[in-house]
């Protein structure tokens, strides 16, 4: 894995082009600064929850980028390269929220916070690099680095000027010619002149200052010395004129500002697979921080980022949809990617595929950054889960006999089943389809509870029912509301066991019952109501297996 930093980004990114050029799909993770939970609810609406992800995007910025590009080989087996990018945009919004909670979980992970403080690097929305490039044709780009280095960037002018007086009074005084009346600074190619740059720039800042004295010494050839930091001035060569001289500063500008958003907006133009794990927060980070800002509704979401990037495929839906085939094997990256490094995984997976996936054009080869919840380790686990489940996935329903199968191939197969579709967490909804209607779940029922003499249900009522479900449904997951009217509790719950214990809890309540209930005038047993959880679902949109129940409940 090689770690692309803000010193080395430059140097590496047509590195970077090349592979994404050449790669079949990009897979991707994002780390972030926070994520607050405590606003989701098993009752949100697909329009409630994306505002919630929504404004917790915004909240919190991104903090590390994980890149993998994955090229499929003569044998169809496959290479990888992976980066981890540290992230740390020092020109947008200034403000940004860190969850203490979030934060101490990457710590533990051997999170580098002051790699990312330091050395990350840039990024920027579509918005933000067309506001920067306005600055550079007006001659006001230096406005974007802080008073201090502004002065820092006259000081060089003013050295520069002093130096090449030296050298030209050294001259006038060794030769019986008449002084040159030119005012233009002249470089001795045997007196070379060197600056020393400011300490502390950013290698934004530091093309800025450049672009900014090319602009006034046009005339001159200003190279940046990475080793001393220094720069090294020369007269320009015969061959380029002082137009272009200050074109290819600014586009070193440009290119420094715009960072790793580059390879993603290159990404979107090759129209690359994209592939993520439960990946609905890493398609709103990258589109609001590489793209442009979130749009407030999700429909509009959904089409625009569908419209950016068309071929988008979710591993934790793979894994839903064939866990019957990976028994006990369970939908979490880490679950998966420990499973397809054992040598059982090797039953589903074809010859080509098995084990690790080599190296490709990256001659590295470095396991010091190989853990979890690190973004380019993860990117790279997700690539290669991917493969390995599209395969079993593939063979499986198709009956191959555990074949490796062309690329091409692959995503044909997984176009209509899984292709744009990215799971939702804790929701009455089968995913979030990007191109299309979204699918339904097949979560239980919710639970509306009313007073058995039918009166509104008091605040204080509420709330003491609230703690002792609390209580009582520690292991479980559920949600509590009430009514506009205050005269239901409408529960929700994920399992048919939670259901049918909330059913049997207020089936036996003096003050509290089931509508269901109250209205057929019976009771249902818990063994009834477990098989009852969901009276009709239409399952003709979903991505996972579904039998359709029709149970004719008897009365207990």
């Amino acid at each position: 894995m090689v770690i692309i930093k803000d010193s080395n980004f430059l140097e590496l990114a047509p590195q970077l082009r090349k592979t994404l050029l050449q790669s079949d799909f990009v897979s991707i993770d994002f780390e972030f600064l926070g994520l607050d939970t405590t606003a989701i609810s098993l009752h949100d609406t697909a329009e409630k929850r994306y505002e919630i992800l929504r404004a917790n995007v915004i909240k919190y910025r991104p903090c590390q980028l994980g890149l993998s590009f994955f090229k499929q080989k003569s044998n169809k087996g496959y290479k990888a390269d992976s980066y981890s990018i540290p992230l740390c945009q020092r020109f947008g919004a200034s403000d940004t929220s860190i969850s203490v909670n979030s934060l101490r979980f990457l710590l533990e992970n051997n999170f580098d916070l002051n790699q990312v403080i330091t050395d990350g690097v840039e990024f920027c929305t579509r918005a933000e690099i067309k506001k920067f490039e306005e600055a550079l044709s007006k001659g006001t780009a230096l406005s974007y680095i802080s008073k201090d280095k502004q002065m820092k960037v006259e000081q060089l002018k003013v050295m520069l000027h002093e130096k090449c007086f030296r050298v030209k009074a050294e001259m006038i005084t060794h030769t019986t010619e008449e002084p040159s009346q030119d005012c233009r600074l002249i470089i001795n190619s045997d007196k070379p002149v060197s600056l020393k740059m400011p300490a502390g720039l950013c290698s934004v800042e530091t093309y800025i200052a450049i672009h900014d004295i090319t602009n006034s010494f046009p005339h001159l050839l200003f190279s940046l010395n990475e080793k001393d930091k220094s720069l090294d001035v020369t007269m320009l060569p015969e061959t380029m004129t002082e137009t272009e001289n200050k074109k290819q500063t600014r586009m070193r500008c440009t290119e420094s500002f715009e960072g790793i958003s580059a390879i993603l907006e290159a990404a979107m133009m090759m129209r690359k697979v994209i592939v993520g794990h439960n990946s609905l927060l890493d398609a709103m980070y990258m589109y609001h921080y590489f793209f442009s800002s979130l749009p407030l509704k999700y429909r509009n979401f959904k089409r625009e980022f569908n419209s950016l990037f068309p071929k988008v495929i979710d591993t934790k839906i793979l894994a839903q949809v064939i866990r019957i085939d990976l028994p006990g094997v369970g939908d979490s990256l880490e679950r998966l990617g420990d499973y397809f490094g054992t040598e059982k995984s090797n039953k589903t997976v074809p010859p080509e595929l098995r084990g690790y996936i080599g190296p490709w054009m990256n001659p590295l080869d470095d396991d010091s950054e190989n853990y979890y919840h690190n973004a380019g380790f993860d990117s790279y686990i997700t690539g290669e889960v991917f493969l390995k489940l599209a395969h079993t996935y593939i063979n499986r329903r198709n009956g191959f006999k555990n074949e490796s199968i062309e690329f091409k191939r692959i995503i044909q197969y997984l176009e209509a089943p899984i292709q744009n579709r990215l799971p939702f967490q804790l929701m009455d909804m089968g995913c979030c389809h990007l191109a299309g209607e979204d699918s339904k779940g097949c979560r239980p029922d919710v639970i509306t509870i009313v007073r058995r003499d039918l009166r509104p249900i008091g605040e204080e009522e509420f709330k003491h029912q609230e703690k002792i479900l609390s209580s009582l449904m520690a292991t479980y997951q559920f949600d509590i509301e009430w009514s506009k009217d205050r005269k239901e509790l409408l529960l929700a719950t994920n399992t048919p066991g939670s259901y049918a214990f909330l059913c049997e809890k207020f089936s036996k309540n003096d003050n509290l019952s089931p509508l269901d209930e109250l209205e057929a005038g019976k009771k249902w047993t818990f063994e009834q109501r477990q098989t009852s959880w969901r009276s009709f679902k239409d399952a003709s949109m979903g991505v996972v297996d579904f039998m359709n129940r029709f149970v004719y409940i008897t009365s207990a």
